[in-house]
């Protein structure tokens, strides 16, 4: 009876009990949030898989039927989504009412954890529309910003070799201290990228992109305006955007930036944007480092005022904004008096300045490639799908 009794009594083995207990409830949870995570991430590559199919299925200028325009889209979800994380697709739907291709699909994700509970598989769906070929009409004006810091080097190694070479690596872009020849000078010489030279490379990729996707019944307009101390038209709006990328191609760096002068003659004539119908959706891409000042620094240095694209975006201009950030070079007093104490605040201003989803940051020449991919991707979205 004794030893019944001290059983009964005996506690020492609760916790794991109710450890094992509440294991399965625990592991079920952990499943739960793991999955959710999958299932959000499968998501947005379905939508994007589904905003292809939808874009492209709209290119069609040859009367195609839906049954076959259905199975384009279907080939384009599927060689996007299929092997991707198991995923799996169910159905790819099309139709097409009022001017508008729909594009709808559905694909199968394979469950891990929560597999504990029953659940094997979620179903996940998307849904795109883009507009069939009628004839959009769509402006783009860029404004670039030539003034001397996009001379700087555009990789981690050519800033190295410039310094090798002149012992200074930010704002040299002139002769000055001794200096026989300028940085820009001597990078030229020495096989060194500048931002210019990756500038120019991608903003004439972007243009070339944009003119080979749009349909024979569109009408793509550009316009090119640089700036440093004052703006400058240098290609009307055209619809020849040869015009353009021959400008964009040969454009040389100027002086100091002035912001505030440079931003309100350049959205003085533009006007509002419109439906792409009667009137020119409308798009401004800003490119620049977003610091304003002299050289001679009697006006002090200052970040981008976000407040100068304030007009643009009540007139309906979808403003995008690509930052060239300063690398941080504390070693160079130059750096340390002008942009470091305004450092923290330039990507803040040009992000406020931005169309929500339409701003972008790089440094080196893989980010400015890898931002201008971004921009093409989001321009011929917000061009073409109507979701």
């Amino acid at each position: 009876m004794r030893n019944l009794s001290l059983f009964k009594n005996d506690q020492r083995g609760n916790v794991a009990v109710i450890f094992s207990l509440a294991l399965l409830p625990l592991m079920a949870f952990a499943g739960v949030g793991v999955d959710y995570g999958r299932a959000l991430l499968a998501k947005a590559k379905l939508q994007s898989a589904v905003d292809a199919a939808a874009l492209i299925a709209a290119q069609d200028t040859q009367g195609k039927s839906d049954a076959v325009l259905q199975a384009i889209a279907a080939d384009v979800v599927r060689a996007d989504v299929t092997g991707r994380s198991g995923l799996s697709v169910i159905r790819v739907g099309l139709q097409t009412a009022n001017g508008q291709i729909a594009v709808e699909a559905a694909v199968s994700m394979p469950m891990s954890i929560t597999r504990i509970l029953g659940y094997t598989n979620m179903s996940i769906s998307a849904r795109a529309s883009a507009s069939k070929p009628q004839g959009q009409k769509t402006d783009i004006y860029l404004l670039l910003d030539n003034s001397a810091s996009m001379g700087l080097a555009a990789t981690p190694q050519g800033r190295d070799k410039l310094f090798s070479l002149t012992g200074c690596a930010f704002a040299c872009h002139e002769p000055e201290g001794g200096q026989v020849k300028s940085n820009l000078k001597v990078a030229q010489e020495n096989g060194i990228l500048t931002r210019l030279d990756v500038l120019r490379a991608s903003v004439t990729t972007l243009l070339t992109r944009i003119e080979a996707n749009k349909t024979p019944l569109d009408t793509i307009r550009v316009a090119v305006t640089s700036f440093d101390e004052t703006p400058k038209l240098q290609t009307p709006i055209t619809t020849d955007l040869s015009q353009a990328r021959n400008y964009v191609q040969n454009y040389q760096l100027g002086g100091d930036t002035l912001f505030s002068k440079a931003m309100p003659d350049f959205q003085s004539g533009i006007g509002a944007s419109g439906d792409g119908r009667t009137v020119a959706k409308k798009f401004a891409l800003l490119v620049t480092d977003g610091v304003q000042g002299k050289r001679d620094r009697s006006i002090g240095f200052k970040p981008f005022d976000s407040a100068l694209c304030t007009q643009l975006k009540s007139q309906g201009v979808t403003m995008i904004v690509l930052n060239t950030e300063y690398v941080p070079m504390p070693a160079e007093a130059a750096y340390r008096e002008t942009v470091m104490p305004i450092q923290d605040k330039l990507a803040p201003a040009l992000q406020a300045c931005a169309s929500p989803g339409f701003y972008y940051s790089a440094v080196d020449q893989q980010d400015i490639v890898r931002a201008f991919d971004g921009i093409f991707q989001s321009l011929i979205a917000k061009i073409y799908l109507t979701r």
